[in-house]
């Protein structure tokens, strides 16, 4: 008799702890689950299990083939790992681009720069000085001057596009 009514009250107790969720939307749309039955104030949703396809060898590779064909991704570990690096590859080939850009770029607006200053200098006029070889300063002659300010505008029209 004991037994019988240990298991009746194990029965009952299940059945007490199995409980009951209710999906509801609120007047603001969100949705809000509960554990009683929907006030008439909210609207009740229906709840549902995702469906999971069938286990059989030739839909799991159809399936698969297909998911992985759609994505264009790869499938095995393998070829991710490849994919990972040749994704690395390509990002230090296009930083390593940038940089080359970026440099040439700074080394052009230098040349522009040095080109406009000097070209400023020769076009103020006057006496123009410079140094030898053997370090020894001398001043240019007007020649010079007109050469050296037509090379420097030649250089601000190359550098300065």
């Amino acid at each position: 008799m004991i037994r019988f009514a240990l298991f009746a009250l194990s029965l009952f107790a299940a059945a007490a702890a199995q409980a009951q969720v209710y999906k509801c939307l609120d007047a603001n749309g969100r949705t809000v689950y509960r554990q009683d039955p929907c006030p008439p104030s909210m609207k009740r949703e229906a709840m549902t299990k995702p469906v999971i396809p069938p286990d059989t060898p030739a839909a799991a590779s159809s399936a698969s083939g297909a998911k992985s064909d759609a994505k264009g991704g790869p499938k095995t570990p393998a070829d991710q790992e490849q994919a990972f690096r040749k994704r690395q590859q390509d990002a230090a080939k296009s930083a390593k681009e940038a940089d080359q850009k970026n440099e040439q770029t700074q080394i052009k607006e230098a040349n522009c720069s040095n080109a406009r200053q000097r070209l400023a200098q020769y076009e103020i006029g006057g006496r123009i000085s410079t140094v030898d070889a053997q370090g020894e300063r001398y001043y240019m002659e007007d020649a010079q001057i007109e050469s050296a300010k037509n090379q420097a505008r030649a250089d601000v029209s190359k550098f300065c596009n």
